[in-house]
């Protein structure tokens, strides 16, 4: 399995819009499922839009919480990820999605809202992560600093386990 963790960005649209369509298409045939993750919906279209919010509200759902109001205003709040299978491996949906949220738990996001994104366009099987980095609840940002090297252990540890090292 190999992770692959992306410099994150501002808008929740542009990240659904790219990991929910075909490459400069209005399609979604790469789309092979989605699940998504601490919200009460299914619908992407929806839940792009609940993550906004959640981030923009940052401040307020701190003060709500009694949590302290202090730090750098959030520029980035999304923080996306991927994993990927060698095409000889063929990890089962139940296994991606189990995969999925112990990479989100490995970064204490387990309660964070999120969106799975299974592509089905390339050779080897993967799903991409699109989490907000802020709580839903406390307001509170997730630390996201060395995500890069807890992955690349957490997959060095997946495949040795599974009894063949890929990368």
């Amino acid at each position: 399995m190999i992770p692959r963790v992306t410099k994150g960005g501002r808008s929740f649209k542009g990240a659904f819009q790219y990991y929910l369509h075909d490459k400069e298409a209005s399609t979604q045939e790469r789309v092979a499922w989605t699940q998504a993750e601490n919200m009460r919906t299914d619908d992407p279209q929806k839940a792009w839009k609940i993550m906004a919010f959640t981030a923009k509200e940052n401040e307020r759902l701190k003060e709500a919480s009694g949590q302290v109001k202090t730090g750098n205003k959030l520029q980035k709040p999304v923080f996306t990820f991927s994993l990927s299978w060698h095409p000889e491996q063929d990890p089962s949906k139940e296994h991606m999605l189990y995969m999925a949220r112990k990479g989100i738990a490995m970064l204490n996001m387990a309660e964070h809202e999120a969106m799975i994104v299974a592509h089905q366009d390339t050779p080897h099987p993967h799903v991409h992560i699109i989490a907000n980095k802020v709580h839903p609840i406390t307001g509170l940002t997730a630390d996201v600093g060395n995500s890069w090297t807890k992955f690349s252990d957490w997959a060095r540890e997946y495949e040795r386990e599974h009894g063949k090292v890929y990368c």
